[in-house]
């Protein structure tokens, strides 16, 4: 090849990277050790174009990988970074992992491809380490470096890097997030650089854990991209006849070995993935469903759970609790799927719920005057006749970051233990009060169960004396003092009540009786661990409050079940009008 054509070949290799990876690379061909051509599967293509899609947008990739398994997302990205830099000049590529024998073997795979690269576009190369690959620094040379290394190991502060890979970053121990962060530090804050954070869950908390939320709710500069299994071709196993393929259809949801209800949700799932020049969709098949019952039986011992950590149909469930949680795991999984696909048919509504303030007019009360403030949704609108239970956990109402807590309340069907409606707000105790009121009016007047520790008193303070709700529950408190009993209205927490509260709604949802709806709920039980103390909690860097105010109102349910229409005719006959409903006159 002369030396015109070997330019015009190097210019459209720098500017094509799939060029690249299908004229110049290969790699060790899993199971046979073989040496092939470099050709992308459907998932690194997939991860190919929507690095480049925003590349174009922000001159930059900033993107956190949560994946299935050996879907070569890390292959993929190594390749690519090879090309970034054997073919540019001053670039530098740093690859950090998670252990010493998988940096051994990703280096493995950067030495065959620097070995085998085609004579002509092959970089003089300055020196070869043990984890390290430098090209030429002299006059015309490309003074491109390419270095591997494992987390802990070596000090990387200061250096400048122009391409970062961090993989398996959910298995980084120790001092791992001080590493990721000085890592990160030395990213070069300018055009063309790229940064990916790869990784398989590893149960819920930790830094890729939060940083993958983080990106995923639009609160980082960093995009999330979620792979589940089903988008893989290899995951999927044809029917030997149509008759086998429609007997299976008539039978799912039937075995509860491969998750009962939550299999049959599996069907119509899909994803989709904005490619820039096209949305790439996804559906979960019959044929997808056929291999996961194989995966499940030959892989995974017949271990739901295995599956789910090795093979996540969604991200939630990737992030699969590991031994500490307290509501078992796979449960949550499936209410997971369950919650995806009511979702589908019946979307929730979202609302700006209003503050409201009492008027007085023709001897009624009525709510109007809305004023900022309140998240609501809402899945199903109250029905008549219909009894509901509401709980209520009160935070201080200061919005001062991610850590502080929030005011929740979780709406019932007391005849069902659906979750019809969830707000969750950071607001003010005294204005949290106003919202549960105009909540509870709109249930029918629902029984209003309200966590009364700390700021709790505030709220009931005006629920009480200000909106005079008509069904606040209340206990019945013995004064040692005294050996007199008195009536306080809410729920008080104490290390007694709560493992009550908690077995009850660990109960239910072992039995799938109870029905949930919001994600953020089911983000909370996933990260609802026992600790070493014995006590139960939100670990680190997580909350429970959605968690607490859903265990108040399975309590109310529990103790005062719905009652049917006859039972109600006999109520309002026989009993006293003052015995109907508790009247609360203050704290």
């Amino acid at each position: 090849m002369e030396e015109k054509d070997i330019i015009e070949l190097i210019k459209r290799l720098q500017a094509d990277p799939l060029l690249y990876f299908n004229h110049c690379l290969k790699i060790q061909e899993f199971g046979t050790g073989n040496i092939i051509p470099f050709e992308l599967n459907e998932v690194q293509t997939i991860m190919h174009s929507i690095m480049e899609r925003q590349l174009k947008q922000d001159n930059h990739v900033r993107m956190i990988v949560l994946k299935a398994r050996r879907f070569g997302i890390s292959t993929y990205v190594q390749g690519r970074y090879f090309q970034h830099a054997a073919m540019n000049k001053n670039k530098v590529v740093q690859i950090t992992t998670h252990s010493k024998a998988a940096t051994d073997v990703m280096f493995a795979m950067t030495r065959t491809m620097e070995q085998n690269l085609p004579h002509e576009v092959k970089p003089q190369l300055k020196y070869s380490g043990r984890r390290d690959l430098h090209w030429g620094s002299e006059e015309g040379g490309l003074n491109s470096s390419y270095s591997l290394s494992t987390v802990g190991g070596r000090e990387v502060r200061g250096s400048k890097i122009d391409y970062l890979h961090c993989s398996e970053v959910a298995s980084w121990s120790g001092s791992g997030e001080d590493y990721l962060l000085g890592l990160l530090n030395c990213v070069v804050q300018g055009f063309n650089t790229e940064a990916i954070i790869e990784s398989t869950a590893q149960g819920v908390g930790g830094v890729f854990h939060d940083m993958y939320w983080d990106a995923a709710e639009g609160n980082s500069g960093w995009e999330s991209i979620f792979f589940p299994w089903y988008i893989y071709s290899y995951y999927s196993k044809p029917f030997d006849s149509l008759e086998d393929k429609e007997a299976f259809r008539k039978e799912l949801g039937q075995d509860k070995r491969y998750g009962g209800d939550a299999e049959l949700a599996l069907v119509d799932t899909s994803c989709e993935y904005d490619l820039g020049d096209e949305v790439k969709k996804y559906s979960v098949t019959l044929e997808n469903l056929n291999w996961r019952r194989q995966c499940i039986k030959t892989q995974c011992q017949n271990d739901l759970r295995k599956f789910h950590q090795e093979f996540p149909t969604n991200a939630r469930e990737a992030f699969v609790s590991t031994g500490r949680g307290v509501f078992h795991a796979d449960n949550l999984s499936n209410q997971v799927l369950i919650s995806q696909k009511r979702q589908r048919e019946n979307p929730s509504e979202g609302f700006h719920i209003p503050v409201q303030k009492w008027k007085q007019r023709g001897g009624e009360k009525y709510l109007i005057e809305s004023l900022d403030g309140g998240e609501l949704q809402v899945w199903e609108r109250p029905i008549p006749g219909r009894e509901y239970r509401i709980g209520a956990d009160i935070s201080e109402g200061l919005d001062v970051g991610r850590d502080t807590d929030w005011s929740v309340a979780v709406v019932l069907n007391a005849h069902n233990m659906d979750e019809v409606a969830t707000i969750r707000v950071k607001i003010d105790p005294d204005l949290f009060a106003w919202q549960l009121a105009s909540l509870g009016k709109w249930y029918n007047n629902a029984k209003l169960i309200v966590e009364r520790n700390n700021h709790g008193l505030v709220t009931l303070k005006f629920l009480s004396d200000v909106h005079i709700y008509p069904d606040l529950y209340s206990e019945k408190i013995l004064d040692e003092r005294s050996s007199r009993s008195a009536r306080k209205l809410g729920f008080h927490t104490t290390v007694k009540s709560k493992p009550l509260i908690i077995d009850y709604l660990r109960e239910l949802i072992r039995e799938d009786e109870i029905k949930i709806r919001s994600p953020k709920i089911l983000d909370e039980l996933q990260t609802f661990v026992n600790m070493p103390n014995g006590k139960m909690a939100a670990q680190s860097g997580s909350h429970d409050d959605c968690v607490m105010a859903l265990a108040i109102a399975c309590f109310g349910c529990k103790m005062f079940p719905a009652m049917e229409e006859w039972e109600k005719n006999i109520n309002r006959r026989y009993m006293k009008p003052e015995l109907r409903l508790y009247q609360p006159s203050g704290l």
